[in-house]
């Protein structure tokens, strides 16, 4: 069975400074390598990238580092 709607939070860490947040992402059905942000948490933006997005750190300028799934599904 698909679920219309894959959701996940990803940890983010900026391996410069040390700041966390958690974003929320979803994957809109029959799109398996697309995803949408849902939330960035304070401190970090996304940036585009040559094959999609990126977090970066808004105080360093440094990518985040992720970790993924914190939270396999929210509501």
């Amino acid at each position: 069975m698909i679920i219309a709607h894959d959701r996940w939070t990803e940890l983010l860490t900026c391996s410069n400074c040390g700041m966390s947040g958690s974003a929320r992402l979803s994957r809109p059905e029959k799109r398996a390598y697309d995803f949408k942000v849902e939330a960035v948490p304070a401190g970090f933006k996304v940036v585009r990238a040559e094959f999609g997005e990126a977090f970066y750190c808004e105080a360093c300028n440094r990518p985040a580092d992720t970790q993924w799934p914190v939270v396999a599904c929210f509501a």
